[in-house]
């Protein structure tokens, strides 16, 4: 999106995952869409602006900053995760005469640690939604900054920021900034992702968006017309689309929500597959379930993360293993393929534990091979996130936490290169029957 003998005002980078470019890396990624909303708002607001995705580009660090050296934009904007902040870092480091500005879920908890990068650049740290306040700062208007350190300020928006998106059921998208959509998934069909609400109702012990982490941001919706008519938008747009993703945990989260999908995608002729909790249909009828194929879902999303109802119960999830099973056979019986996802390696997690997540994930296995419907697994070791319940209980009790880094004798064995991360073995099991139990997890995939 940069206009012809123009200066780059912002260069948007969704931030790599690697150091190096990995060989033989040809694995799908979903689109930054937080990034596009920003890049809109940036080029809605006269801005020249460009979005480089990282992720999707297998880009090498070394690259970027050529890239950005070359481009010379005024900012340069991106994201932060636990997995990567040393790569964010070096970026910071190794580039001079710009302003970055970094944000992203992580940065809620990694701005104290950021505040002590040695960079000659100036650098604002935004902690929440940056969807109006990037230009904001581009367009130096008044700004809530709670804390300054050299070059650096920390910029908060709050739910009472005159930049935070209250309404997020008319923030315009423009897709172009996207290069990877509609995806052609490697099971066939052309997909667009979509995002329908923010914030998340679970309060899982793994995760940084937990609930109970969050409290002070309100969870949003977007209306049911604004997701119809995205849809309606996307199919026009991209004549090839068959397949309509959506991202986010809540679009299924209760009997409403399941109601309300249906009588979206009901009156559209496109297939499409999403999020949901096991809790999300466990007391739907029948009937209920068989609309919701009807309406054209053929995938859900669930992240059963163990077999075990002590983990379960350690991490805030469904403990009751026969409702997972009776649950995920029900949808199976309407023709719903699932998609679930293990987590293995747990502090203290045994390797009796995990076995028990192997035995309930071969039991769906072979539940949906019964009902001709698909089971897929998708398989993590267990790495803590900062700010994440289960991070700070580990550090109360003095447990050592590694930096993370990449994982390459498991992506040797499953695959999946960017999900392939460690920051240590916390379980009781042996690094060898951990990667073992991963494997033939992930192995019920064949």
């Amino acid at each position: 999106m940069q206009a012809i003998n123009s200066t780059l005002d912002v260069l948007i980078i969704n931030s790599p995952l690697f150091r190096e470019k990995v060989d033989g890396y040809d694995e799908d990624s979903l689109p930054p869409i937080g990034l596009g909303y920003i890049a809109t708002d940036l080029w809605g607001n006269g801005l020249i602006v460009e979005l480089l995705d990282a992720v999707e580009g297998n880009i090498p660090l070394n690259d970027i900053i050529s890239i950005i050296k070359q481009k010379r934009p005024r900012y340069v904007a991106l994201n932060v995760f636990t997995t990567n902040v040393h790569l964010v870092r070096e970026i910071v480091d190794m580039t001079d005469n710009v302003h970055f500005i970094v944000g992203g879920l992580s940065a809620k908890t990694l701005w104290k640690e950021m505040l002590l990068w040695e960079t000659s650049c100036a650098m604002d740290i935004v902690i929440g939604e940056g969807d109006f306040v990037v230009t904001a700062i581009i367009q130096e208007k008044p700004l809530d900054i709670i804390c300054r350190e050299g070059n650096k300020r920390v910029i908060s928006v709050s739910a009472n920021s005159p930049y935070f998106p209250y309404d997020i059921s008319h923030l315009p998208l423009d897709r172009s900034f996207f290069v990877n959509q509609p995806l052609k998934h490697a099971l066939g069909f052309n997909e667009v992702s979509i995002i329908t609400s923010r914030g998340c109702t679970y309060n899982c012990a793994f995760c940084s968006a937990a609930r109970s982490l969050n409290r002070e941001t309100p969870i949003r919706e977007r209306s049911a017309l604004s997701v119809a008519n995205e849809i309606e938008m996307l199919c026009e747009l991209y004549g090839s689309v068959d397949s309509i993703r959506v991202l986010d945990d809540l679009f299924l989260r209760n009997a409403d929500g399941v109601d309300r999908a249906v009588k979206i995608f009901g009156q559209l002729s496109v297939a499409w597959r999403a999020m949901a909790h096991v809790l999300s249909f466990y007391k739907l009828t029948d009937g209920q379930l068989l609309e919701l194929r009807r309406s054209g879902c053929v995938e859900v999303f669930i992240g059963i993360e163990s077999g075990s109802p002590r983990v379960l119960k350690k991490i805030h999830k469904t403990s009751d293993v026969s409702l997972i099973k009776q649950t995920i056979e029900r949808l199976f019986r309407t023709g719903i393929s699932v998609k679930g996802y293990f987590i293995l390696g747990f502090d203290t997690e045994t390797v009796e534990e995990m076995q028990m997540s192997y035995d309930l994930a071969y039991w769906l296995k072979e539940a949906s091979l019964r009902n001709n419907v698909g089971f897929r697994t998708s398989v993590f070791q267990f790495r803590p996130y900062h700010g994440t319940e289960l991070y700070h209980d580990m550090v109360q009790k003095g447990r050592l936490i590694d930096e993370v880094t990449y994982h390459e004798n498991l992506s040797s064995d499953i695959g999946r290169k960017q999900f392939n991360f460690t920051s240590g073995n916390f379980s009781e099991a042996s690094d060898d029957d951990l990667r073992k139990l991963i494997i033939q997890t992930n192995l019920l995939n064949q």
